[in-house]
């Protein structure tokens, strides 16, 4: 069945982002071959992945050099078919998670795998693993090296799940939606996490109403806070009051009056998941045009996220829940337009990043990141324009400083890693 989204955007641009002035040192020879390969391979109803044209390589096979630590392995990215930056994003961040990587490219790792596991024909699986495996291939030729690593095409995939390469999707509920498709219980087990909602009556009686929530990644409000640690402070440790003076009180029973209550949600530590994924709200229903908007304003996080006060067992706890941002998807661009592209750390223990726009993949600091992630427009130093003299405030006053993909781009999607984890998701 195609993959099917609620909300597609329609007429996307293809956003280039002046590719020709970006483009990095990989061989232009390369790109051109692989790319009317493809246009051949599309035109004549044939179906084409960089693994057609290559040897066959599994990490069954042949393991990682030994000069490899904990599985770390370099993508050279992936071509854009028309408008699959969306899912070029996503999938960059998923393979460079080796425990993800490797439970896609061998699912028979699972000790519980056909059991309940899910299924091993599944089409999704199946079309995901051959990226997967081409991506692997290239990744082995290069050596750890982008700029010597072929990239690679998802063209089976697109064509088996039934994706329009042509027609702009929203990265976030792409993943969303591939999970469940793949079918396959161990993997989305890296992702699922669990927080309780509640309503208890505020008038001493104890009537309250519990429910287990399950979720693959975590909506964050960015227009009300500053940053990610706020935001999901206030998500899970304050209540809302439902007044009944203000008309939404709440009826605990059928029959009975309303009253005032408390509603809100809680989390445990347990409920964390290995990965989380948090959504950061950017688009917004704008009420004077009656339409879709893009949040723009700055919202900042950081590379270590600490939850163990936002957890409900709080200061109780002497064990703390600490997660470490892995990846970064930016959406660039207007509601129902734009471009998506990713920052992904391979290895979550070192601070080196790479910006990943497609089939263009360029080393940057954190500092490139938090610039292009964080969304509105980045403050300079006071003292740093004074003593640049009158003509450096002058030609500072030009210059802008927003971030590489321009000042409308900004952080869309955020995945962490739990640091407890590391040594099972990296082993």
């Amino acid at each position: 069945m195609p993959l099917s989204f609620s909300s597609p955007t329609s007429n996307a641009l293809t956003y280039s982002l002046a590719q020709n002035k970006r483009r990095t040192t990989k061989s232009i020879c390369t790109h051109a071959l692989q790319r009317s390969i493809l246009l051949l391979f599309l035109t004549s109803g044939l179906r084409y992945s960089y693994a057609d044209i290559s040897p066959a390589l599994t990490p069954t096979t042949c393991p990682l050099s030994k000069k490899s630590k904990k599985n770390i392995i370099v993508s050279g990215g992936l071509i854009n078919l028309g408008n699959t930056c969306y899912l070029n994003a996503q999938l960059e961040c998923a393979y460079h998670i080796p425990k993800v990587r490797n439970f896609i490219l061998d699912p028979t790792q699972d000790q519980n795998y056909g059991d309940d596991s899910g299924d091993s024909t599944s089409l999704g699986l199946q079309s995901l693993q051959q990226v997967f495996q081409s991506m692997h291939t290239a990744s082995q030729r290069g050596g750890g090296d982008p700029l010597l690593t072929p990239s690679t095409s998802t063209s089976i995939f697109c064509r088996n799940l039934g994706i329009n390469v042509y027609e702009q999707q929203d990265s976030q509920e792409f993943w969303k939606l591939l999970l469940p498709e793949l079918n396959y219980g161990p993997l989305t087990d890296l992702y699922r996490g669990q927080y309780e909602s509640y309503i208890a009556a505020l008038d001493g009686s104890g009537r309250e109403r519990k429910r287990q929530e399950v979720f693959l990644d975590l909506s964050v409000d960015v227009s009300n806070f500053d940053d990610v640690h706020d935001s999901l402070e206030d998500m899970f440790t304050s209540g809302e009051v439902l007044s009944v003076k203000e008309g939404n009180g709440w009826r605990p029973e059928k029959g009975a009056d309303k009253v005032d209550a408390l509603k809100g949600y809680t989390i445990r530590k347990s409920g964390l998941p290995k990965l989380l994924q948090l959504h950061l709200m950017r688009f917004r229903y704008d009420m004077m045009s009656g339409g879709m908007s893009k949040i723009n304003d700055r919202f900042t996080f950081s590379k270590e996220l600490d939850l163990t006060q936002i957890c409900k067992e709080g200061q109780e706890s002497r064990e703390k829940v600490i997660f470490d941002l892995q990846s970064v998807v930016i959406h660039a661009g207007e509601y129902g337009r734009g471009h998506y592209y990713s920052y992904v750390r391979p290895d979550v223990l070192k601070n080196k990043w790479y910006r990943y726009d497609d089939d263009r993949v360029t080393e940057v600091s954190f500092k490139t990141v938090k610039e292009d992630a964080f969304g509105g427009q980045a403050m300079s130093p006071v003292r740093k324009q004074k003593q640049n003299g009158f003509w450096g405030r002058l030609v500072s006053r030009r210059k802008t400083n927003y971030g590489w993909g321009g000042k409308s781009s900004s952080a869309y999607m955020l995945q962490y890693v739990k640091r407890s984890e590391i040594s099972i998701l990296y082993g």
